[in-house]
């Protein structure tokens, strides 16, 4: 569990994705999905206090536009983020209820190919 961590932990700031690892290892090893969501939720929170930690103590480089990441511009996304989220949270709670073991991996492997899908996507229009 430290090395998939340790990995997730790295991916989060080299490229923003924290996902794969623990997905893999979540699905290797089983552990209640309440666990599982704990654990997400806590290195959700780390990662997004260290990420703002960064930025507040870290100006962006002259090219960014701007003398702080944070822009005015940028409050609705922010704001439908935020609003998307705690919306969506509770659904995701309440179906939880209705999934046994195999729901519970097939949902894992469903989250995995969409990550991987999306960054191999992402990579591709930006070679464009």
């Amino acid at each position: 569990m430290c090395v998939c961590g340790l990995l997730s932990g790295f991916l989060a700031g080299l490229i923003g994705v924290r996902s794969p690892p623990l997905i893999i290892f979540f699905f290797l090893y089983e552990f209640p999905p309440v666990q599982v969501k704990a654990n997400g939720a806590v290195i959700a929170a780390v990662n997004t206090v260290v990420r703002i930690i960064t930025y507040v103590c870290n100006p962006p480089p002259e090219e960014y536009g701007s003398a702080s990441w944070f822009i005015a511009e940028d409050i609705w996304l922010y704001v439908v983020v935020a609003v998307v989220a705690i919306t969506a949270s509770p659904v995701g709670l309440y179906f939880t209820k209705y999934l046994n073991k195999s729901g519970y991996k097939v949902g894992l492997t469903a989250l995995l190919i969409v990550n991987g899908v999306t960054m191999i996507t992402t990579a591709l229009l930006d070679l464009i």
